[in-house]
């Protein structure tokens, strides 16, 4: 008979869980298929989402308002603006350097 002092700490086995995606989440579907280990990536994307957000309902978490952004108007759009001349690139400095305030207030608009 086997000394269970002996023995070192038994296998203990996996917990199992079954995912179910519908036909028509073609984006999981896909991006599941590429997966050459589904558990371990499932298992990878799950501690990010604990690192990011803690041990929560991801469907249930409170929802963080974003700041609002200006939407972006196509040309069909009621009421239009006419379409701006482009602008030209980035002012460079004496010394061939890029304002970095100039390129990101042209990034803002």
């Amino acid at each position: 008979m086997p000394d269970p002092q002996n023995q070192g700490s038994a296998k203990l086995p996996p917990h199992r869980y079954r995912l179910n995606v519908p036909r028509a989440d073609e984006a999981v579907v896909a991006w599941m298929e590429l997966q050459d280990n589904q558990s371990l990536s499932m298992r990878t994307l799950i501690r990010e989402s604990i690192e990011r957000h803690g041990y929560v309902d991801i469907v249930n978490r409170p929802v963080v308002q974003l700041p609002v952004r200006a939407e972006v108007e196509g040309p069909s759009a009621p009421n239009a603006k006419p379409a701006e001349p482009p602008s030209p690139g980035p002012q460079e400095a004496p010394g061939g350097e890029v304002d970095v305030n100039d390129l990101f207030t042209r990034l803002r608009r």
